[in-house]
């Protein structure tokens, strides 16, 4: 077999290195030239997903640079996005500035992108255990994949995870492949009830100011590093109170036991679900209902 050669290597991928899509009826092994043929073909797949985390870190550059505000310096982060990006919402830019780190390390570690699913369900981890070290045994889940003829699903990569967050490394590869098995099931299910529904009554938060701890593990979504929201403001943050956490709390680990997912895998699900652009208009929907 010949590599991609070393002319190809040493250049930016550009499209003229796809060989053009032609009906050919070939049969046996793959020559040396259809193998390089292959390798570009492979080439442009990795380069579209490398392209990815380097769009986040795009991202990451101009909100942390400022370089969003404009020739008049008023322009938002949100206005910024409309403009330049496609109007994507700023909760799907933090999450592409979340994932790139992760992503480029799985790069560097593997030598090959990883599907999208799979960085996502890491970057938790990756935050705690540092992202250098997930990526690690990323790569060495996927190379006992392709050792052993195994198929690194989103369920495989889950269990990495649950693994990992306990701050504990898989001691066996191979204990990673089993399926992920239902949780036993509890002697009390708790029913989580709105607080004072229909009543008047509110169940109140905290506001915090910048810098100081999150209360509790649900900090403020859609935050950035330099302590603004979504509207840019900097007033500081409101996180939840502890009984907001301890009914959200009841209520995940409801919901992954009857998945058959881990408590972690859930949080992660609604945190997703709570980030994208429908979230304002469901709140604005029901605040008066």
């Amino acid at each position: 077999m010949t590599a991609l050669g070393k002319r190809d290597r040493a250049r930016a991928f550009v499209p003229e290195l796809i060989p053009e899509p032609q009906d050919l009826e070939r049969t046996g092994p793959l020559d040396a030239k259809e193998q390089q043929q292959l390798e570009r073909i492979h080439a442009a797949r990795d380069h579209h997903q490398a392209a990815k985390w380097m769009r986040g870190k795009a991202l990451d550059a101009a909100f942390r640079r400022h370089l969003y505000r404009g020739e008049d310096g008023q322009r938002t982060r949100q206005q910024y996005l409309d403009d330049e990006w496609d109007g994507i919402s700023e909760s799907a830019a933090y999450r592409e500035i979340a994932e790139w780190p992760l992503a480029k390390a799985i790069t560097d570690a593997f030598e090959r992108p990883a599907p999208d699913s799979h960085v996502r369900a890491l970057v938790d981890v990756a935050k705690q255990q540092g992202h250098h070290a997930v990526a690690h045994w990323y790569a060495e889940l996927r190379r006992h994949g392709q050792q052993t003829g195994r198929r690194v699903t989103a369920d495989v990569v889950a269990n990495l995870a649950d693994f990992l967050r306990t701050g504990t490394e898989p001691e066996q590869i191979e204990a990673l492949f089993v399926p992920r098995q239902l949780p036993p099931a509890t002697a009390k299910t708790v029913k989580p009830t709105p607080a004072g529904r229909g009543k008047g009554e509110a169940v109140t938060g905290t506001v915090v100011a910048h810098g100081q701890d999150a209360a509790g593990p649900f900090p403020n979504l859609g935050m950035s590093a330099d302590g603004t929201g979504p509207a840019g403001k900097t007033t500081g943050r409101w996180v939840l109170s502890a009984e907001h956490v301890d009914r959200l709390s009841a209520w995940i680990e409801d919901g992954a036991g009857q998945a058959g997912i881990s408590p972690e895998r859930a949080a992660d699900l609604l945190v997703q679900a709570l980030t994208d652009d429908t979230l304002q208009h469901w709140i604005a929907a029901r605040a008066w209902t």
